[in-house]
């Protein structure tokens, strides 16, 4: 790959970052209302497009690039634990998916990529809440297991779900662009 390839891939992975981070900044809105401070924002389907486009390790830098653009910008009402946890489901999902899709460059690798992306992100975010989100943010330890069942599991499905279904529609488009 040469300077000017690799400069132009470079801007591509930074544009999708930015789309990312103004979709985090002004598109979100609660998806269950038994918690209403979960919020859903479709920031993750520029991000898995880089990294279906030039791999996962693409989508990882986009993630990283639009969770520092909107901790610095001060929207975030739940502070560095609510963009941790963000990145953590964003990393999680672009990358497991990035990874799949790497291998199996097909619409049906696309999809296959794409569920198994999801499982990836709600199972570590179950995980992650269990042992670190929900423990900062104080809620008590033995409240925690019923709140990653009954909240945290079926928000993270369906938010991989809504996510997917876009991505899923939008990719070959703009990949076309993106060249």
């Amino acid at each position: 790959m040469n300077s000017t390839s690799k400069t132009r891939k470079m801007i591509q992975i930074t544009m999708l970052a930015v789309i990312s981070f103004l979709l985090v900044y002004f598109v979100e809105f609660p998806l269950l209302a038994a918690a209403p401070y979960l919020k859903y924002d479709p920031s993750q389907v520029p991000t898995l497009i880089a990294s279906f486009a030039f791999g996962p390790m693409a989508g990882l830098i986009a993630e990283v690039i639009k969770s520092f653009l909107f901790f610095i910008s001060g929207k975030s009402t739940s502070g560095i634990v609510g963009v941790s946890a963000a990145l953590v489901a964003g990393a999680s999902f672009t990358m497991a998916a990035g990874l799949v899709y790497k291998f199996k460059k097909t619409r049906k690798g696309a999809l296959l990529a794409l569920i198994i992306g999801t499982l990836v992100m709600t199972v570590a975010m179950a995980i992650g809440n269990k042992y670190i989100f929900l423990p900062l943010w104080g809620i008590p330890q033995q409240g925690i297991n019923g709140l990653v069942k009954t909240v945290i599991l079926p928000f993270n499905l369906i938010k991989g779900l809504i996510t997917s279904i876009i991505t899923f529609m939008l990719y070959k488009r703009i990949h076309k662009i993106l060249g």
